[in-house]
């Protein structure tokens, strides 16, 4: 949870997802006055925060939309396939013009099927910026967790050899973790009494090789993230509890 929360935290203060929802665009678009056009339409703008934030997040009939005006900006009158068309041919040569020149062939002159062309083609390509930003945030999470581990101390061996020789303990922590939130308290005073940070430091060299494989494993774990755990607890709460509890039953309509 904490190097959940602290992921949030970079990300929210230097706008990664803006700015890489913003380099995504252009890479797309390739055209830098297409870029422009798309990206200061009245609809995307009206995205932007407040405090003139760009935004995260652009739905795709907003950007289709954008793209049509900035190619043929609106004159009241029903935009023509054919003059999307032309407009699109005097782009400079890129894989963005002959994307958009194929999704406008392949809409049979229907403008509602193009736009949903372009739609389609912009969330495919947010898949892959998502997958893009997903790689970059886990290498953030990567060194986030490191440093939470190198701080706190705790190491996953000493846990489990704690816990696997501790019965007592053991049998507390099992029955205060499926206890309400509230007795949250007492399991991590219950933890507390392991000493497991750097106040116990190993003696020898094969301690101190231990404790380094177990922060080692300390951080893997870190690093993959509360939602990551939070699901497999859930999973592993629903398997002892038999699954989850059934839905109610509609009431019967009468005739």
């Amino acid at each position: 949870m904490i190097a959940s929360h602290i992921n949030e935290a970079i990300a929210a203060i230097f706008g990664l997802r803006a700015k890489s929802l913003e380099q995504g665009i252009k890479n797309l678009l390739s055209d830098p006055q297409l870029v422009d056009k798309v990206w200061n339409h009245s609809r995307a703008q009206s995205l932007f925060a407040k405090t003139g934030k760009a935004p995260s997040y652009i739905p795709s009939n907003t950007f289709a939309l954008a793209v049509f005006d900035a190619l043929v900006p609106p004159s009241g009158q029903p935009t023509a396939l054919g003059e999307l068309y032309a407009t699109a041919q005097q782009l400079p040569a890129s894989p963005a013009k002959q994307s958009i020149l194929s999704i406008i062939q392949h809409a049979d002159g229907d403008v509602n099927k193009a736009r949903a062309g372009v739609e389609n083609w912009f969330n495919s390509a947010m898949d892959r910026l998502t997958g893009e930003y997903k790689r970059r945030i886990q290498q953030i999470t990567i060194i986030v967790a490191r440093a939470v581990t190198a701080l706190i101390g705790v190491d996953t061996l000493d846990l489990a050899q704690n816990l696997w020789h501790e019965q007592e303990a053991r049998a507390a922590i099992a029955a205060t973790a499926q206890a309400q939130p509230a007795a949250l308290p007492q399991l991590m005073n219950t933890i507390g009494q392991f000493n497991l940070g750097w106040g116990k430091l190993p003696q020898d060299v094969g301690g101190w090789l231990q404790k380094i494989i177990g922060l080692a494993i300390t951080t893997l774990a870190v690093s993959l993230g509360a939602p990551f755990w939070f699901d497999i607890l859930k999973n592993l709460a629903n398997m002892r509890n038999t699954g989850p509890a059934p839905q109610p039953a509609e009431p019967s309509k009468k005739a």
